[in-house]
């Protein structure tokens, strides 16, 4: 136990050393027998603070407000068992066939418009840019 530490439990238990934890109290009670003139002051800060905090009144809440407490607290989830689908916002599903729809409608519209222009530069045009390389480049190069 040291200096600070004892004049720490004083301050924060009272003057007092049976308030103080009960680990460190027959260390205190031997370092204030050893040294009272060492910690006189803190002694008397102490209990003056002591005494006026015991004429306070004491309050405690009326029975009304102690259920409209208990009343507000939070209530735990009832524990479920088994297994559960996970809860899906009502437009989820909704929004998941609008984007099937119209991926099948460009697809629709897109597939006639692509295979009905004969020109092949235009293909290998897109081919090329989208892979990044001439694929008929490439196949002569390999020997192909």
């Amino acid at each position: 136990m040291t200096e600070d530490r004892l004049i720490e439990l004083i301050e924060a238990w009272g003057a007092d050393p049976s308030a103080f934890p009960e680990a460190e109290r027959a260390a205190a009670r031997s370092m204030l027998a050893a040294q009272p003139a060492r910690f006189a002051a803190a002694i008397a800060e102490a209990r003056a603070l002591d005494s006026a905090l015991a004429r306070l009144p004491e309050i405690l809440p009326s029975a009304a407000l102690t259920e409209r407490l208990v009343a507000s607290a939070p209530r735990p989830k009832a524990a479920t068992s088994g297994f559960r689908l996970p809860k899906f916002a009502p437009w989820a599903p909704a929004s998941g066939f609008a984007a099937l729809a119209a991926g099948l409608f460009m697809g629709v519209m897109v597939a006639p418009a692509a295979s009905a222009s004969s020109d092949t530069s235009e293909v290998e045009s897109v081919i090329e840019h989208a892979l990044g390389y001439d694929p008929a480049a490439f196949t002569e190069e390999l020997g192909e």
